[in-house]
């Protein structure tokens, strides 16, 4: 495998101390894909989280958005609200062509990077989700052309703060082009962290959010526990070094807080279900999520109704071995979970099982990182190797991580849980600023003020 080269790669681990001063700069550092037992466990390479792990504050787990998917969650980060209120529903806009949800003007509440930004503060972004926005000072947002996807620098430099890559190729990273910074490659996570070291170093802003991709793309290709994904953990624990580093030898270290986020966990599959060609013929379509998928249906009243009862009539002639696979969610518990407002329900799959949105047998994309080999089970049904996310964040394997490191952080404690909308009340109290989160609480035990 061509990424074995990269199994030399040396693992800094950068001593982080806690000084009891407020906080007046904040590093979120996202891991995508990132599980509690990346640091719980010692047999996963990365002595940089248990090194923060031990010297701050750290989550049993974090649980995500429904579905937990990357672009609905870290919106959740940053906004405080689920996806029936922040619109940022899944990854891609429904209907979409190849776009993604890549701009923060289809958010629907407010955002920290407006709020910093009004009390006269400074952001950083690096390749941060939904972060085409020129609220964000310094500003290398994630983006690509959706003809060639695991180029993460080309579509890039169209909306990046002007100059700013230019900058950074001259004085950190050298040149940067579609094998440097590709999603198929450790190396992108790498030029990743030495653009927010270097960004910290230069600038200091008030808060830096980088988002490290390696291990979700490999989580998709190889599942939970395949040798790939050891070494894109020991790559993201290593470019998380390279910003800790930056923080030390900026002299900012006493007053930095460093948060560490997951957005979702993994499951491995075994089978995959498109329930579109089940229900074929009816005036109504799901939108796959990964191991969830969202009915829409376009008739009204009693119209609605009738359709809704014939999609779940199909639903529950499967044979008990295929319908037990998978939950049916109605509208109810769909807005408990804050879930996509204009669904009437979703299917909600058992670990193993994923979804596709497709209306024949064939293999469909379900965008990049992810790789779906598919092959007809009475055509609805398929068998797939790989992982995938999109479940009900209630689920174990979708559990994520969490650590905080730094000024402000109590020392050596363990929480039992908290949620993604929970990061923006948190970030909110560092920086000292009144921001109103839908359904973000801070959580407790974290700070040493509470």
């Amino acid at each position: 495998m061509r990424k074995n080269i990269y199994s030399f790669i040396l693992l800094i681990v950068v001593p982080f101390s806690v000084v009891k001063l407020q906080a007046q700069h904040v590093v979120l550092i996202s891991i995508d894909g990132l599980r509690p037992d990346f640091y719980l466990d010692d047999s996963w390479p990365a002595p940089n989280l248990r090194q923060l792990m031990k010297q701050g504050t750290y989550a049993r787990h974090m649980r995500s958005v429904f579905p937990s998917y990357t672009y609905p969650s870290h919106t959740a980060m940053l906004t405080g609200a689920l996806p029936a209120r922040s619109g940022i529903y899944y990854n891609v806009p429904v209907g979409s062509k190849g776009e993604w949800n890549w701009f923060t003007r289809d958010i629907k509440v407010p955002t920290l990077w407006r709020t910093i930004k009004a009390a006269g503060m400074t952001t950083a972004a690096i390749e941060w989700p939904v972060s085409v926005d020129p609220n964000i000072t310094y500003n290398i947002p994630e983006i690509w052309d959706p003809k060639d996807p695991e180029d993460r620098i080309t579509e890039v430099r169209k909306y990046a703060t002007p100059g700013l890559i230019e900058e950074i190729e001259s004085k950190a990273t050298g040149k940067l082009d579609g094998y440097s910074m590709n999603e198929a490659f450790f190396s992108m996570d790498a030029h990743a962290g030495m653009m927010a070291a270097y960004i910290f170093r230069t600038y200091k802003p008030h808060l830096l959010a980088v988002h490290f991709a390696g291990v979700d793309g490999q989580e998709h290709n190889m599942g939970r526990e395949g040798d790939s994904v050891r070494l894109a953990v020991a790559a993201a624990d290593r470019a998380v070094g390279e910003v800790l580093e930056a923080i030390e030898r900026s002299g900012m270290k006493d007053s930095c807080t460093v948060l560490i986020v997951g957005d979702h966990g993994f499951s491995d599959l075994r089978f995959v279900m498109r329930p579109n060609i089940l229900i074929k013929g009816i005036e109504a379509s799901f939108v796959a999520a990964g191991g969830s998928a969202f009915l829409y249906v376009k008739k009204q009243g009693a119209q609605r109704q009738a359709v809704i009862q014939n999609v779940k009539a199909r639903l529950d002639s499967l044979p008990i071995a295929y319908r037990s696979m998978f939950r049916i969610i109605d509208r109810k518990e769909l807005d408990i979970l804050g879930a996509d407002s204009n669904a009437v329900l979703a299917l909600a799959a058992f670990p193993g099982l994923v979804f596709s949105g497709a209306v024949t047998s064939n293999p469909a994309s379900t965008g990049p990182g992810t790789t779906l080999r598919q092959g007809g089970i009475d055509g609805i049904f398929g068998a797939v190797k790989g992982g995938h996310h999109g479940y009900d964040p209630r689920i174990p394997e979708m559990y994520t991580g969490f650590i905080a490191a730094g000024a402000h952080v109590n020392k050596g404690k363990e929480i039992p849980d908290l949620c993604v909308t929970d990061i923006a009340p948190l970030l909110a109290r560092l920086l000292h600023l009144s921001f109103s989160a839908p359904d973000g609480q801070l959580p407790q035990g974290v700070l040493r003020d509470e």
